[in-house]
């Protein structure tokens, strides 16, 4: 699309072919497989208790100042959950997952690999939030028009993409719908363009791994993606996210502002993710023990139902 001087050399171990061939690294490889076959991972699961109204949750948000609101789609039972799902915030470097998708789109589009520099320059961007590589893919891909236009194919009703990108306003509900469509099979991008955006999420620096990565347990899939902003009244602090591991598979957002400081916005979220964490564990269904039989007379679960859809809920498409 563009190059940078010197990042062929700062991207070479990610080339195939050729100055602008690019492939995608062993652990890519790994993430595209796995998210091949979500089908086995929906089957013999408990549709959750809406997280945002446990006990346990209410109790912490008692406790947190500031403006939050916040989404999560658990994938297996399809179950969406929100939390003052009527509240605009602007995204910070959020956003940036927008970017990258409009970037993989229209590559996509072209029937064509992200070439070496764009690829390099989308890792800074999210791996590092890096706001130069973010401006740069921004203005090369067509800035907040072509934003918008994926936004409109994704419908993304309630995000308005802002020529400053950091100041863009979202909802957690259009965050889950993004990434449902860059991180999960089946949806606007195809598995090796997937597997790209699930790849650079889940290999954020140590400095920004923070947020919706709090309570999951060691060997669990995270992908995030998190946006900082001083702002009148406080601070914005987001985080957005996929995570996968434990029996649990959800994606989740979580927007807040008016924080005193940054560390206490990063503290509520923290917060939220780990009580959500918690109350998504022990939903496998029992197995039924040998010779027993349903409350039918057949053989069964001890009356357990195989999880499906439930009433009220979206699952994004």
């Amino acid at each position: 699309m563009f190059m940078r001087k010197n990042q062929c050399g700062q991207a070479a171990r990610w080339l195939a072919i050729g100055a602008c061939a690019l492939t995608l690294p062993v652990a890519a490889g790994r993430a595209l497989a796995s998210l091949a076959a979500p089908a086995a991972v929906a089957t013999g699961y408990l549709s959750p208790t809406n997280p945002f109204k446990t006990s346990a949750m209410r109790r912490f948000l008692a406790t947190r100042a500031g403006n939050i609101t916040a989404a999560l789609f658990d994938v297996p039972s399809r179950s969406t959950f929100l939390y003052r799902p009527g509240d605009r915030e602007q995204t910070a470097s959020i956003v940036k997952v927008d970017i990258l998708a409009t970037l993989l789109a229209q590559a996509q589009a072209r029937h064509e690999a992200l070439d070496a520099d764009d690829y390099a320059i989308a890792t800074g961007m999210i791996e590092a939030s890096d706001n130069d590589d973010a401006t740069d893919l921004w203005d090369a891909e067509g800035g907040a028009p072509a934003v918008a236009s994926l936004d409109a194919r994704l419908r993304m009703t309630q995000t308005t993409p802002n020529d400053a990108w950091g100041l863009t306003e979202t909802t957690p509900r259009d965050q889950l719908r993004l990434l449902s469509h860059v991180l999960l099979p089946h949806r606007l991008l195809r598995p090796r363009y997937s597997a790209t955006a699930l790849y650079l999420m889940e290999h954020v620096i140590s400095f920004d791994y923070w947020g919706v990565t709090a309570g999951p347990s060691r060997g669990t899939t995270v992908a995030v993606k998190n946006g900082w902003l001083p702002v009148p009244g406080g601070w914005q602090i987001n985080s957005i996210g996929m995570v996968r591991g434990h029996d649990r598979f959800y994606l989740i957002a979580v927007m807040t502002n008016g924080n005193p400081d940054e560390a206490y916005g990063i503290d509520t979220i923290e917060g939220i993710s780990r009580i959500v964490w918690a109350s998504l564990r022990d939903r496998r269904l029992p197995l039924p023990n040998r010779g027993s039989t349903g409350p039918s007379g057949g053989s069964g679960t001890s009356g357990a139902t195989e999880a499906s859809p439930r009433r009220g809920t979206r699952a994004y498409d």
